[in-house]
């Protein structure tokens, strides 16, 4: 199909640093490729190393090619060094060049002063086609460092999951945080304690206890704290 995909390069402005948050930013994955690849879903594999970035979501704002408003972002792999995701969009592509998407990242605490990005595979209707790595290097600097004061929740691995899953969530400032599950049609399934957490990183754990009575199916697990409410899908299949 004639089909080009080219990663964009970014730069970061962080040092080496032993912050809980960092910057993030916005990394443009560029696309070129004939207009009958238009008219099919897509599904693009890219490898993020792990010390120093984390994928947080992905862009698909206006202009971007993806016409998915959530394209689906599943964990393929991940070893010691990298996390390899699969980003998917069932609708058609909606022009055949331009920005396909983008990949926000933050930058979290660490000493390595340079990480790539990879795109290792695009599909277009299931057909792989061809790959050129232009950039995708994220450079870190050193000028002062302003802690980033987003608040969030990180995507779940695994995700599917069947027993446990886990995510990172950010807190702007300290205050209280509470999480609550619901099913697709907007129950309630669990409510958690209501904790006092201080501003940064924390990580929360699902654990289902009783999978029999669990139904697969997907989940929408929400964050409250004092800033505003906080929402995320997962699957849960047994």
């Amino acid at each position: 199909m004639g089909t080009m995909l080219r990663a964009g390069t970014a730069e970061i402005s962080i040092p080496d640093t032993s912050l809980q948050l960092g910057l993030t930013i916005d990394l443009p994955m560029l696309l070129n490729t004939t207009d009958d690849a238009r008219n099919a879903s897509c599904t693009l594999m890219v490898s993020i190393p792990k010390k120093r970035l984390l994928l947080k979501e992905v862009i698909t704002k206006p202009g971007t090619l993806f016409s998915c408003k959530n394209p689906t972002i599943t964990l393929i792999s991940e070893d010691a060094e990298r996390r390899m995701f699969a980003i998917t969009c069932q609708n058609p592509l909606i022009q055949s060049q331009g920005i396909l998407l983008f990949l926000r990242v933050e930058a979290l605490a660490g000493t390595e002063t340079s990480s790539q990005i990879n795109a290792t595979s695009f599909l277009v209707g299931g057909t792989n086609q061809s790959i050129i790595q232009s950039g995708g290097t994220i450079t870190f600097t050193d000028p002062p460092v302003i802690q980033a004061k987003a608040e969030g929740m990180d995507l779940n691995i695994p995700n599917p999951f069947e027993y446990t899953t886990s995510f990172i969530y950010h807190l702007g400032t300290d205050g209280e945080v509470q999480f609550t599950l619901f099913n697709a049609q907007g129950k309630v399934i669990q409510e958690f304690p209501i904790e006092f957490k201080n501003a940064g990183r924390h990580t929360f754990v699902l654990s289902i206890d009783d999978p029999t009575n669990f139904s697969s199916g997907v989940y929408i697990i929400r964050m409250r704290t004092e800033r505003g409410l906080y929402h995320m899908s997962m699957v849960h299949k047994k």
